[in-house]
């Protein structure tokens, strides 16, 4: 099966600088093939300099990027995208400004290729409280925020350094434990970086549970497929979204003699993420390999670890 396309939401208010954030992801992928898919082409505005054709519904950047209008189906466009050979590194969605893009991300389910990476809300500083009391949107304004893996504060360049702190503060108030970040700190498009545990044995559920309870506040999405030594014949499916975590056991059993990993990938911001820190507190879920280990790699066909050089 083909390597699956990370699917990114980016939602929030109207005039929260949503379309912003896009174009400058748009303009400064650096070799990451993105396909946007917006609404409407005349609301992202594309600057004329990127814009290597148009073909219908799709517009072709110079840099490998596309835009593409979703239309009347979301799920089809997707689709689309999914089953192309040339298709994009990533995908991401600009919600409607009155939509609820938790609802959309749902879409990221739609074809086996897909997979949800974060679901991203933008929030202006200068207006987002104001949004928030509304009688008319106030409730919707809340749900999008509740919703997101990450809160990026837009424009914060024409606020001053008070008000930025006040909102910051009243978002992890109104947010409990949600993650932010001020829209400069996005550079160069590169938004997400990632970690990975890769075990051949059967994973410590017990450290492991442990260790999503007290996740590190930088990971904005986790996800993986891993055996446990309490039902080493099960594989289990981890998720972890907006603070929240499963780890649901698959329908079907697995043979034990067969070459089932555990894999697990955390997802955090550019510059944020920090290897050394995970390295640690996912310290006590692998287990160290000994003898009788070595026999069941030998067993389901798996290499044993080598031993580092000197």
């Amino acid at each position: 099966m083909a390597e699956q396309i990370p699917v990114a939401v980016i939602g929030g208010y109207l005039g929260a600088g949503k379309t912003t954030l896009l174009n400058r992801l748009l303009s400064e992928a650096q070799g990451v093939k993105l396909a946007v898919l917006v609404n409407d082409f005349g609301s992202v505005n594309i600057d004329a300099a990127l814009i290597a054709g148009r073909d219908g519904e799709t517009i072709s950047l110079v840099n490998g990027c596309v835009c593409c209008s979703i239309g009347d189906n979301l799920g089809l466009a997707l689709h689309d995208l999914a089953e192309r050979s040339d298709g994009p590194d990533r995908i991401l969605i600009e919600a409607s400004g009155v939509a609820d893009p938790a609802r959309i991300a749902d879409y990221a389910g739609s074809h086996p290729r897909l997979a949800l990476d974060s679901i991203v809300v933008v929030a202006a500083p200068e207006t987002v409280r104001m949004r928030a009391r509304d009688k008319y949107v106030g409730d919707l304004v809340r749900l999008q925020l509740a919703g997101a893996d990450l809160i990026v504060l837009s424009r914060t360049d024409i606020v001053d350094a008070e008000t930025c702190r006040a909102v910051r503060l009243w978002i992890e108030t109104e947010v409990p434990g949600a993650r932010l970040a001020l829209s400069p700190d996005l550079d160069h498009g590169r938004m997400f970086t990632s970690w990975t545990l890769a075990s051949e044995l059967p994973l410590d559920g017990t450290a492991l549970r442990a260790a999503l309870a007290t996740l590190p506040t930088e990971i904005v999405r986790a996800k993986g497929i891993v055996r446990l030594l309490e039902a080493p014949d099960r594989r289990f499916v981890l998720q972890v979204a907006g603070g929240r975590w499963s780890l649901d056991a698959e329908d079907k059993d697995v043979d034990p003699l067969t070459k089932t990993r555990s894999v697990i990938v955390c997802i955090g911001l550019t510059g944020q993420l920090d290897p050394a820190r995970l390295d640690c507190h996912f310290a006590g879920v692998a287990r160290t390999v000994g003898p009788a280990d070595l026999v069941e790699l030998l067993r389901r066909g798996a290499s044993p670890p080598r031993e580092p050089h000197p």
